[in-house]
């Protein structure tokens, strides 16, 4: 009757559909809701524009573009120090010096966005002078909202960044809906006015939680011995996935549209690439589900347990964990991302969705290079769980430099290759990720106890 009345009472608390639903789609929301939302406000941004004036705000798109991406190349060396420095200070539990190692990386990181991204500007392109500045601009902002957003998420506060983004981005609708601009630079100052939400709302939220004292300067965390490896790895990481577009931008033969000497785009692979990334928001969020609920919690255990001499038995346990939700996480991906990928190529393929460009054949490889760029994303990101900036940072140039070579070579192949490079590199990179990745798993005893002792 004891073991009737215990499985009774485990599967009342059992989570109803409805409740498991919701769940989920907070989850969902916590995982690429800041993704998701920021492609649907210039979505609708978008639509209200061609609406009222019968046209596409094509360099609006180009800016925001840009921006995003010299943003994210100049911003991850200085977010990725200080998110490494911040790892151990909340391990330790110091956290007197958080606010002020966010401050000095923030101005560090303004002041090199706003030189690297003037410098571009005003150099390369011949738009006129408030449209250059107004690019300084954007990407400085992002630059300090990639900064806050990664600092926030390292806090374990996802749903804290889903409401900023969501305030933001519907603030910029709002605006455009009262104001009804179609000028390009009115599009890109009201974006502005959606991210400066998220970017002051976090600041404020690291303010009121860690600030304690006077504000200062503290660059402590750029000082650490190897400090460099962290930012120069997640470096190449951004400028590995973003080299092939300005190849395919500024190539010759490749088909691209010139808007201006800088802000040029490739319609045959920017619409197709940006369909395929979208769609692999599914991965995305089983990868943070599985790293956030299946290995976080292995993993800090195995810690544990090293660290205060437990027997080999229960090491053994925990390192079984992982290596079970590493397998599970990659065998969700393959079916659910990998079955969405061949379901939407099937409907492609017979015509039901009609596709929206000419060529045929790069939208399948791009499809397909998503479901191994998302073996390498989540290899790379367990790497980084391990602490293993070395491993990290030969993938991400082999990742760069395939990226380079094979894009080239599909280009100089013809029309039918183009996004074969991007396919061939993402395989490649994932199968030398994932023997890197088992390797250490294999290891892990010894790698965790070697960082520790180096720690003490």
């Amino acid at each position: 009757m004891a073991g009737i009345s215990f499985l009774l009472k485990k599967h009342i608390k059992r989570p109803h559909l409805a409740r498991f639903l919701m769940t989920e789609t907070e989850q969902a929301s916590q995982a690429v809701g800041p993704w998701f939302l920021t492609i649907s406000c210039l979505a609708v941004m978008g639509l209200l524009v061609n609406l009222a004036t019968g046209r596409s705000p094509t360099l609006f798109f180009l800016v925001i573009t840009y921006a995003t991406g010299l943003s994210l190349i100049i911003s991850s060396p200085v977010y990725t120090v200080l998110n490494r420095f911040l790892a151990d200070e909340l391990f330790f539990r110091r956290t007197d010096s958080i606010f002020n190692a966010l401050i000095a990386s923030s101005v560090i990181m303004g002041s090199f966005s706003m030189f690297i991204s003037s410098v571009v500007i005003f150099s390369l392109s011949s738009v006129t002078a408030n449209y250059k500045i107004t690019f300084v601009v954007l990407t400085s902002l992002l630059s300090l909202l990639w900064c806050i957003v990664s600092v926030i998420n390292s806090l374990d506060k996802d749903r804290l960044t889903f409401w900023l983004f969501l305030a933001g981005m519907g603030t910029s609708i709002g605006l455009l809906l009262l104001i009804g601009t179609s000028d390009i630079q009115g599009l890109t100052l009201i974006f502005i006015a959606g991210i400066t939400i998220p970017v002051v709302g976090g600041y404020a939220f690291i303010l009121k939680l860690y600030l304690r004292e006077s504000v200062r300067m503290d660059w402590g965390f750029f000082r650490r011995s190897k400090a460099y490896k962290p930012g120069l790895a997640l470096f190449l990481v951004n400028l590995g996935f973003w080299i092939d577009k300005p190849i395919f931008w500024y190539s010759k033969t490749a088909g691209s549209s010139i808007i201006d000497p800088f802000f040029r785009y490739s319609p045959q692979y920017d619409f197709p690439f940006f369909v395929a990334i979208s769609l692999m928001m599914i991965a995305s969020f089983i990868v943070y589900r599985g790293l956030k609920k299946e290995i976080r919690n292995p993993f800090r255990l195995f810690i544990f347990k090293l660290l205060n001499n437990f027997p080999f038995r229960e090491l053994s346990m925990e390192k079984l964990n992982i290596i079970h939700s590493v397998r599970h996480i990659m065998l969700r991906i393959l079916l659910v991302h990998g079955g969405v990928v061949l379901v939407v190529l099937f409907f492609v393929s017979t015509a039901i969705i009609p596709l929206p460009w000419t060529n045929p054949f790069v939208f399948h490889y791009l499809m397909i290079g998503t479901i191994f760029f998302s073996f390498w994303f989540l290899c790379i990101l367990l790497i980084q769980y391990l602490d293993d900036y070395d491993s990290i940072l030969w993938l991400a140039l082999v990742f760069l430099i395939l990226n380079i070579v094979c894009t080239v070579v599909s280009i100089k192949l013809g029309w039918k290759y183009y996004g074969l490079g991007f396919m061939i590199t993402c395989m490649v990179s994932s199968f030398l990720s994932l023997i890197v990745l088992n390797s250490k798993l294999g290891r892990l005893e010894y790698g965790i106890f070697k960082k520790a002792v180096h720690v003490f």
